[in-house]
């Protein structure tokens, strides 16, 4: 796993927990909200419908109070006037005034017409309720309220109704009024819907808030991490390059150590045995033991000459580059037998020592995997140079690539990139026209630079 991954788990993990802990308290605690505050508004409303009545009921005590008390023109003259008041009394659209005997007769129903003359005593209702006795059973204990199930005129339908019934003692009456429950009903059901809605809301802009919170976190670990990892490349360019000047130093050195010192030790030690052996004629044994020890130092004296070169060759530092890659193919194709052929146009001064050495390089390490791996028998090589581009081309008519991307150890392929990234160059890498391998690197060249020869 890697450490962007882990990074962005660490952050966004809790930060995940945390929202679905706090969207479940808010869900759990607005269910509870909402129970407490339903049933806080239904009471309210169930109380003022309760008052309602009462007021309802008061106000028909009070409409019939004078005929009910006096009785004028004889009781059944009285009864009769009191049932059409109270027939007469309605409120709203299914507010009316009902009255039964005690037996359970109907004597005033201004809804229900076919009720009237009937004994309703054993009425129940759909949820098997005994209607009227219940009612006149709270009437004859002092009067009170009686929930029911009843049949709503301006709907048709059958609803919750809460009825109040007292008794009219003198008479043997019940006289009773109700108001229909099911706008309480409909009235918790929306506010039950507008607190889901608002915890709907709630939850979503938790979700954004807590999306928004991982977009943000997981865009800042992306750009320090992208940061961090430029600055790492950076790093280690810097590195690369500067390893690689101070390889190119440390050649330097021993190749200036070799020529200079051993070099010029072996070439004194060869003139005294040159002497020597102009000396031994009396002897033929020692002069011709003198001659294989003249012939030995030669070859060591070359040996050390080509480290030297190898090591850093003179003619990249007197003659510029172009020279010095002819020079480098010529050597190679004696060393090898592999026909080379180098065109090389002079850079100038519009390449630092450092990039013309890098350049040298990189060629060289072609040319030694070209020995190495592609059977190859000519070499191409090409330094083609325009005002704002150098490009090098290495070609061989080898066997190309067994595998690509290549894998190369030492300074490889892999170092090749190193050494021309570090100067902003690219590199290419394909197979050639017959079969063989082609690299194809682009160094950009510095502009506004005065042209001189490279020497």
């Amino acid at each position: 796993m890697s450490l962007k991954l882990k990074l962005l788990l660490i952050t966004i993990v809790p930060m995940i927990a945390i929202a679905i802990g706090i969207g479940a308290a808010t869900y759990y605690q607005a269910l509870v909200l909402i129970d407490s505050e339903t049933a806080a508004v239904e009471k309210r409303i169930l109380d003022a419908k309760k008052q309602e009545i009462r007021n309802y009921i008061s106000l028909a005590l009070t409409s019939i109070e004078q005929t009910y008390t006096d009785e004028p023109g004889g009781r059944e003259a009285a009864q009769e006037e009191v049932k059409k008041i109270l027939h007469n009394m309605t409120f709203g659209e299914d507010g009316y005034f009902f009255v039964y005997k005690l037996d359970g007769t109907n004597l005033v129903h201004p809804k229900l017409a076919h009720l009237v003359g009937e004994v309703w005593w054993d009425l129940q209702d759909p949820e098997g309720a005994f209607v009227i006795r219940d009612l006149i059973e709270t009437a004859k204990k002092g009067g009170g309220f009686h929930s029911y199930v009843w049949h709503k005129p301006s709907t048709d339908l059958v609803e919750d109704k809460l009825g109040y019934a007292i008794r009219l003692e003198k008479w043997g009456w019940m006289l009773g009024t109700g108001l229909y429950l099911d706008d309480i009903a409909r009235e918790v059901s929306a506010i039950r819907e507008d607190f889901s809605v608002s915890i709907r809301e709630t939850i979503f802009v938790i979700f954004i808030v807590t999306l928004g919170a991982i977009i943000i976190a997981g865009t800042l670990i992306g750009s320090v991490r992208f940061s961090e990892q430029r600055f790492a490349d950076t790093k280690l360019k810097q590195l690369t390059t500067r390893v690689f000047e101070v390889q190119e130093q440390e050649r330097k050195r021993v190749s200036t150590d070799l020529h200079d010192g051993i070099s010029q030790l072996l070439v004194s030690v060869r003139y005294g045995l040159e002497m020597m052996e102009s000396e031994a004629h009396t002897s033929p044994e020692l002069q011709g033991q003198a001659g294989k020890c003249l012939n030995i130092l030669d070859r060591a004296i070359m040996e050390v000459r080509r480290i030297s070169r190898d090591l850093r060759p003179s003619v990249l530092d007197d003659m510029g580059l172009a020279a010095a890659l002819k020079s480098l193919g010529q050597e190679f194709q004696t060393q090898s037998g592999i026909t080379v052929s180098v065109t090389a146009d002079r850079a100038h001064n519009r390449l630092s020592d450092r990039a013309k050495t890098a350049l040298y390089r990189v060629v060289q390490e072609c040319l030694t995997n070209v020995a190495r791996h592609s059977k190859a028998t000519a070499v191409d090589i090409e330094l083609l140079v325009t005002p704002k581009l150098l490009t090098l081309r290495v070609e061989d008519n080898g066997i190309g690539f067994p595998q690509f991307p290549p894998k190369s150890g030492g300074l490889g392929f892999r170092n090749i990139h190193e050494r021309m990234e570090a100067y902003g160059g690219t590199v290419r890498l394909t197979s050639a026209g017959e079969g063989g391998a082609k690299i194809e690197i682009s160094l950009p060249l510095a502009r506004n630079q005065s042209v001189t020869p490279e020497g």
